[in-house]
């Protein structure tokens, strides 16, 4: 297990290395860039202040010249830059937050996408994980039909338009009917709550515990319904498969309790896809969902991520995606040692 696991580092450090390489080479080939419109205006108008000239030293204080005013090559900008992201130095922001270490921009960011997606996948686990094991064993039952369609229709449904129609239902429409209304976005209030809403009737001051949950409501069911939807199918197709399994019908036939054949025989085995599942996650709490937290106005990593690749800020976007990368690898190897918990027959060498 050990010589696996150290093959498997040594590998990862390998596409580690590749991925950020090709990552960094792509984002420098992208036409424009933070001083593309500037470098526009300077060329077009003849009355612009801002000259080449300044425009060539900011490229030089950003890296991106040397001390001559020469372009710097992309390779060595490259190890210049992986130097850098070794220790934890991910640069300055270009234009979200001029100016700005990208590294403090993350951590502001970190906090409200961990509490969104973590809460969103608790959620999601604990009705997805038994509602597949029921309709599983209770299959063609008015429950098994009824949680199909729910899975189709989460499975095929926008998040955009589900976030947008909660938007409509809970905020607005509630407000209409005279009913406690939720607010439409943002992470916390940014002023004291207007009588007849929901944070009003709670007496939720801004920047509490109770202003936070109330926020983070409709964000969260958006997802947490998502999730479920597609959760629920991978563990009633996995649970159905072990169900037909030679030793499930061995224990059955020994006079095993359903009970016990299900919980002590079947699960087990049955939640191998959904430990992959669970695992790829990890990524997914660093990335934020980027919809979701557009739709809501959701202060977190995906939004920021976005707002980066609008304006092209090339230190956000590589840090963002370079963490990712490196998430995605640990969740592999997270994986491939939660297996042998979960199914002692499979073994590493």
């Amino acid at each position: 297990m050990t010589t696996y696991l150290l093959r498997r580092l040594i590998q990862s450090i390998f596409v580690l290395l590749l991925s950020s390489a090709a990552i960094f080479a792509l984002l420098n080939a992208v036409p424009g860039g933070p001083f593309a419109q500037l470098r526009l205006a300077g060329a077009g108008d003849k009355k612009s202040q801002v000259t080449q000239q300044d425009i060539a030293r900011m490229e030089q204080l950003l890296g991106l010249r040397d001390e001559n005013g020469n372009p710097i090559p992309i390779h060595i900008r490259y190890v210049n830059w992986l130097k850098k992201a070794i220790r934890g130095d991910w640069g300055k922001s270009w234009a979200v937050a001029q100016g700005q270490d990208v590294s403090f921009l993350l951590k502001s960011r970190l906090g409200n996408t961990i509490l969104l997606m973590t809460s969103a996948t608790i959620i999601s686990l604990l009705f997805a994980i038994p509602a597949g094991i029921y309709s599983a064993v209770h299959q063609y039952s008015k429950f098994d039909y009824l949680l199909t369609t729910f899975t189709f229709f989460g499975i095929a449904m926008p998040v955009f338009w589900f976030g947008l129609m909660l938007i409509i239902l809970f905020a607005f429409k509630f407000q209409e009917w005279g009913l406690p209304y939720f607010p439409t976005g943002d992470v916390v209030s940014l002023r004291a709550p207007q009588p007849g809403s929901l944070l009003y009737m709670l007496g939720a001051k801004p920047g509490s515990l109770t202003d936070r949950l109330v926020h983070l409501f409709l964000p969260s069911l958006v997802l947490s319904l998502l999730y479920m939807a597609g959760w629920s199918r991978y563990m009633r197709s996995s649970m159905l498969e072990v169900l037909r399994s030679d030793y499930v019908r061995t224990a059955r036939a020994k006079g095993l309790s359903e009970r016990v054949v299900i919980l002590k025989h079947a699960l087990r085995n049955a939640l191998i896809p959904i430990v992959t599942i669970i695992v790829f996650q990890i990524p997914g709490i660093f990335g934020g969902a980027v919809l979701t937290e557009t739709v809501f106005n959701w202060k977190g990593i995906g939004s920021l991520y976005v707002n980066a690749l609008e304006r092209s800020d090339w230190p956000v976007v590589m840090a963002y995606l370079f963490i990712s990368a490196i998430l995605v690898i640990v969740a592999n190897l997270l994986a491939d040692i939660l297996y042998t918990f979960v199914d002692p027959r499979i073994r590493y060498s």
